[in-house]
């Protein structure tokens, strides 16, 4: 059995919070770490890449004392907590059936084997080069090379490997040589990498994004593929998953897939 401080540093190991750190210094923002602290014992944990109602449920009924998340269970600041409002119910479910609540974000986004480079791995990137490299190894926005494929084929493949159905803007005959993927609300970085000359990626593969970064990421010329946010992080949220399930002596490690976002 850890303890919620010896638990959350066998976390560090793999997605240092170090990490967010840095990025705040540089003004990003984030709420990664311990969000709901009920008791100090950890001997059952239910990993699930978002804090809502059914993985909370999943870990009572599963009697899990803890819960890690990719996304905070809260990020931007709250006032009140409600059962009704469906952005509390889940956090307010959890403190009430006294369940620990840890969340990992920038820090796993960003981390050498994290959220960022599992979907570059996912796409088929075998080495890559980190667009923005925030140290010496850990950063974000992966650049790789394509080997022998049309963008129909790298489309086809992207959507056996994420299990979810994908939407692409290009001519599916025409060859990908190199891609450039970015986990999350990517969309936003990948312009700026592309306005600023970091990458000459014919191919940007990201989640969400508006359509006026859309319009103007085809307007550069570029192939651009929107895997849904979910079915691309969960895949590099399920390895980190099985890493600490590996490394874990004292807790047993279990996993919850929200199917509903498949």
């Amino acid at each position: 059995m850890y303890n919620v401080n010896s638990f959350f540093a066998l976390l560090d190991e793999f997605a240092p919070m170090s990490i967010e750190r840095t990025l705040l210094n540089c003004g990003e923002y984030d709420n990664s770490g311990i969000i709901v602290k009920s008791h100090e014992e950890v001997s059952k944990v239910l990993f699930s890449l978002d804090l809502s109602e059914a993985a909370v449920r999943r870990a009572k009924r599963i009697g899990a004392d803890t819960v890690v998340t990719h996304h905070p269970a809260i990020y931007h600041p709250i006032k009140s907590l409600s059962e009704d409002d469906k952005e509390t119910s889940a956090l307010l479910l959890a403190a009430k059936f006294s369940i620990n609540v840890i969340s990992m974000h920038l820090n796993l986004d960003y981390a050498e084997d994290g959220i960022d480079a599992n979907l570059c791995k996912g796409l088929g990137g075998k080495e890559y080069k980190i667009l923005n490299l925030i140290d010496g190894k850990h950063g974000y926005g992966r650049e790789f090379k394509v080997e022998n494929k049309t963008f129909g084929e790298f489309i086809k493949a992207a959507k056996i490997n994420f299990g979810s159905k994908i939407v692409a803007y290009g001519k599916l005959n025409e060859k990908v040589e190199k891609a450039a993927s970015f986990c999350g609300g990517g969309s936003g970085y990948a312009l700026s990498a592309i306005k600023e000359g970091a990458t000459d990626a014919d191919a940007i593969i990201t989640s969400d994004a508006p359509h006026h970064v859309i319009k103007e990421i085809i307007e550069y010329g570029k192939k651009l593929v929107l895997i849904p946010h979910y079915a691309a992080e969960e895949f590099g949220f399920a390895e980190f998953y099985r890493k600490i399930k590996e490394k874990s002596k004292k807790a047993e490690i279990l996993y919850f897939c929200d199917k509903r976002f498949k």
